[in-house]
């Protein structure tokens, strides 16, 4: 689960939830992310995990973000 952890990082970093409050069903409203949040962290994912993710639009959750992840 190193790719959670580092998820939880860049959430932290971006929206100030503490990482122990994220969990793989936290939604981008619950963690404070706005739209622009979200696309800053999905490049930073894209960068991170040197994936790409297309369909930005479908990723409601954490555990979404994850299995983008394990897909690419």
């Amino acid at each position: 689960m190193e790719e959670f952890a580092r998820l939880c990082e860049m959430v932290h970093a971006i929206s100030g939830v503490p990482e122990e409050l994220i969990t793989p069903e936290s939604t981008a409203d619950q963690l404070r992310l706005d739209s622009l949040d979200i696309t800053e962290l999905v490049m930073s994912v894209e960068e991170e995990f040197d994936v790409i993710i297309e369909d930005e639009a479908s990723i409601q959750t954490m555990g979404d973000l994850i299995q983008c992840l394990k897909i690419a």
